[in-house]
């Protein structure tokens, strides 16, 4: 029998005790798990990018993995505790648009499935309020990685919290999407899929510049020119070859991106 893939993601960084708690409780519910840690350099309270990191990594993670996701500024107050089941993967987190970026494209619709996390027999006591990764979403997924339906932890809701972020749309002349997340290396990733961008020429008005040069990889830039390219995750990047593309045309997370489709 196959090992379990939990995976986790936080913003909690790797300074203070708070990943080794939640693998230490996590390996005494399931020693045998695989731990794959997704990210904990989120910044702090950063759902937005805590939601781009998730959904990129979403498809790379084996089929069957149980995700914990902490990004968690709201924890102790009202709001929810989830989990969620989508294109053959589950995620447990708070409902605050954390988990909601992977649900925007659900493959089979009929295996979608949203849970307000209500089974307390299953949790971790005593209960923190201000440690329900540890005590509630840890203890959750260990369960679900041995294998207890997602329908048993909890009550099916009909919706979670969106991301506080709006949507691509289309134009008489294009598509108006947003910067979702700037990486480390300062690219400008932008919340169009690969399925929306043209076949055919197109610019992408950002910041203080029209960018009109697509590339296949970073190397094909000429220096000194932002150009765009569709990422590893499969969505529209502006970047630049050696250079922060975000810095050089002043652009930061959230600033809309206007595709015109001819030159």
């Amino acid at each position: 029998m196959p090992r379990p893939v939990i995976a986790l993601l936080s913003d909690f960084g790797q300074r203070d005790h708070y990943v080794a708690a939640m693998k230490g409780v996590l390996t005494g519910y399931q020693p045998d798990a695989q731990i794959i840690d997704i990210s904990h350099e989120v910044t702090p309270g950063d759902i937005v990018e805590g939601a781009w990191i998730l959904a990129a990594a979403w498809r790379d993670l084996p089929p069957g993995t149980v995700v914990v996701a902490v990004v968690d500024p709201g924890v102790g107050s009202d709001r929810r505790p989830i989990g969620i089941r989508i294109r053959g993967r589950m995620a447990v987190g708070p409902d605050n648009g954390l988990l909601e970026l992977v649900t925007r494209d659900p493959g089979d619709a009929r295996d979608a499935l949203a849970v307000e996390l209500t089974v307390r027999a299953l949790w971790r006591h005593p209960i923190s309020p201000v440690f329900h990764g540890r005590d509630i979403f840890v203890p959750i997924a260990a369960a679900l990685a041995a294998g207890t339906p997602l329908r048993e932890v909890g009550d099916a809701i009909d919706s979670i919290i969106p991301l506080p972020i709006a949507r691509p749309g289309r134009t008489a002349d294009g598509i108006i999407g947003h910067v979702i997340h700037i990486d480390r290396f300062g690219n400008a990733v932008t919340d169009i899929p690969r399925d929306m961008v043209p076949k055919g020429p197109f610019t992408v008005g950002a910041g203080n510049a029209l960018v009109s040069r697509v590339v296949s990889y970073y190397k094909q830039a000429p220096e000194g020119e932002p150009v765009m390219l569709i990422n590893s995750a499969g969505h529209l990047e502006i970047a630049m070859n050696g250079e922060r593309a975000a810095n050089k045309i002043a652009v930061r997370r959230g600033d809309a991106v206007e595709l015109r489709t001819g030159r």
